[in-house]
């Protein structure tokens, strides 16, 4: 993998109506290169409304001008979910869907080239990733594959079609190692996981740090933490940060309980 340049992905005021209804109450965040920061709070807080809200999922409207993204000086705040990603920034679902009759190959290909692509003198993309042949991207897939305990002939199945909780969410973590985002953001990347494909999923979290990659982990519980430690913890109740700190809030948060630390 080749190292990041020192960037923030920074988050302002980010205030999100989805039907009518205020979400998001106003959250700010800046994420450096190489940090890992955690989101945690309970259903219905908004976690997932910030996820997607960031990445631009169009049912997630920003209600004021004065919500802010940016990556470095760059100003993401309108961008395309697809113009966000050529950016740098990626995002894993938490409900990942199946596309049948796309490969994972196929897509991950497609992916790459169309993120890494360059536009040459006429204006128009170029068709190929000068950088990468064919031959190359796919022995690169292969090995990332393997990494995740993920057999080679997985690659040539229709994207999570037919995929247990557990396929599907490596899959997701084969895509953030193969596109090699300069941020990325997982959403609720340990639901339904057993104790295998967590220690996977959390080798590849520490990759992508190792890289410099900013990383923002949403997650209702501590299992994750165990296995990829943050540098910051935020508690989320109700649209709001109500609570940032290191890796010992989560303790506290398990042993206490969200309304405990609702009330400090």
């Amino acid at each position: 993998m080749n190292k990041i340049s020192k960037l923030k992905l920074k988050i302002k005021n980010l205030q999100v109506d989805v039907e009518g209804k205020e979400i998001l109450k106003g959250i700010s965040l800046e994420i450096a290169s190489g940090e890992v920061h955690a989101i945690m709070g309970p259903n219905g807080s908004g976690k997932s409304t910030l996820a997607q809200a960031i990445m631009g999922h169009p049912n997630f409207k920003l209600k004021t001008q004065k919500s802010k993204l940016k990556i470095g000086q760059k100003d993401i705040t309108n961008l395309k979910p697809n113009e966000k990603a050529k950016e740098g920034l990626f995002l894993a679902f938490q409900n990942p869907v199946a596309v049948p009759g796309v490969t994972v190959a196929n897509f991950l290909k497609t992916a790459y080239q169309a993120l890494k692509s360059t536009k040459g003198q006429s204006g128009k993309v170029a068709k190929h990733n000068p950088s990468l042949s064919v031959w190359e991207f796919n022995e690169r897939l292969v090995a990332k594959a393997k990494e995740l305990a993920l057999p080679q002939e997985f690659l040539r199945r229709s994207i999570n079609d037919g995929f247990s909780g557990g396929e599907k969410k490596k899959v997701e973590m084969l895509q953030a190692l193969v596109l090699e985002p300069k941020f990325a953001i997982f959403d609720e990347i340990d639901t339904g996981l057993d104790i295998d494909a967590l220690k996977i999923v959390a080798y590849g979290i520490k990759k992508l740090k190792d890289r410099g990659c900013g990383i923002l982990i949403i997650t209702h519980y501590q299992r994750i933490l165990k296995y990829i430690q943050p540098d910051f913890i935020h508690i989320l109740i109700n649209g709001k940060i109500v609570r940032s700190g290191g890796p010992k809030l989560a303790e506290l948060l398990e042993s206490k309980g969200y309304a405990t630390i609702n009330s400090h």
